[in-house]
């Protein structure tokens, strides 16, 4: 194992421990961008949110760590590829506020094909994408609009909504239109790519440009992956976005 992947890995799980206790303050004090979950803690001012929404959960890796910090909120996880799905749903059975569903999310109603790779959480709805030599397939999945899921699962609002699904991003705002403009959704974490070539990265000015005009201001990134021989160039990144009007009532 690579040592410095293992010291990185347990200083974070410090460090998430730390942060995520009741008993730390939300406090100005400590950097931002370090910790997606704690920022948004300190912008709702608040240990707790309610319902929250984790769009391409894969396996659960960002469920855990929502769970970490935001034990008793409602979580729903969308995931539909049927392998990911089996694992997903295994590994949080016995959380009664941990709620998941195999299908994607979209901007219809309706079917498409997921392109399936070996690498699970590269898996891709978007046509034409790149990687072909580590496709192994395709599977026929179910989609749905977060409006609609919304109506028949009588949410009214949505304090946290996650996007990972490898440039279908824009689509699963697209079927959220109703909630962006009666400003219902607070907190939006999506994946942004910050190069043209990436075909299943929706670009960062596409994101920032349609959420601007819904509202929301950009409030920072993480997870930064950069690539070139010293690493000097910003490839993708998570971003994080807040609905001012919840953070100011």
């Amino acid at each position: 194992m690579n040592l410095r992947w293992y010291v990185g890995s347990t200083l974070n799980s410090v460090l998430n421990a730390v942060l995520s206790s009741q008993a730390f303050p939300l406090t100005r004090y400590f950097p931002r961008s370090i910790s997606v979950f704690y920022d948004i803690q300190r912008f709702s001012q608040k240990k707790d949110l309610k319902v929250l929404l984790d769009v391409g959960a894969n396996v659960g890796q960002t469920a855990t760590g929502l769970l970490q910090y935001f034990p008793k909120s409602q979580i729903y996880c969308f995931e539909p590829v049927s392998t990911s799905f089996k694992t997903l749903s295994s590994k949080f059975s016995h959380r009664s506020n941990v709620h998941c569903i195999q299908k994607g999310i979209g901007s219809v109603n309706g079917f498409a094909n997921i392109v399936l790779h070996h690498d699970s959480q590269l898996n891709t709805i978007i046509a034409n994408g790149p990687r072909e030599d580590s496709k192994i397939g395709e599977e026929k999945i179910i989609l749905e609009t977060i409006d609609r899921f919304s109506i028949a699962e009588n949410i009214r609002y949505i304090d946290f909504l996650k996007m990972d699904v490898q440039g279908w991003e824009m689509e699963v705002l697209l079927g959220a239109e109703t909630l962006l403009r009666d400003k219902r959704i607070h907190f939006i974490y999506t994946e942004v790519g910050f190069r043209r070539g990436d075909r299943d990265m929706q670009h960062f000015s596409e994101i920032n440009d349609y959420l601007e005009k819904q509202g929301f201001w950009l409030c920072g990134f993480y997870d930064q992956f950069r690539w070139g021989d010293k690493k000097e160039y910003l490839g993708f990144a998570n971003a994080l976005y807040i609905q001012p009007d919840f953070v100011n009532d």
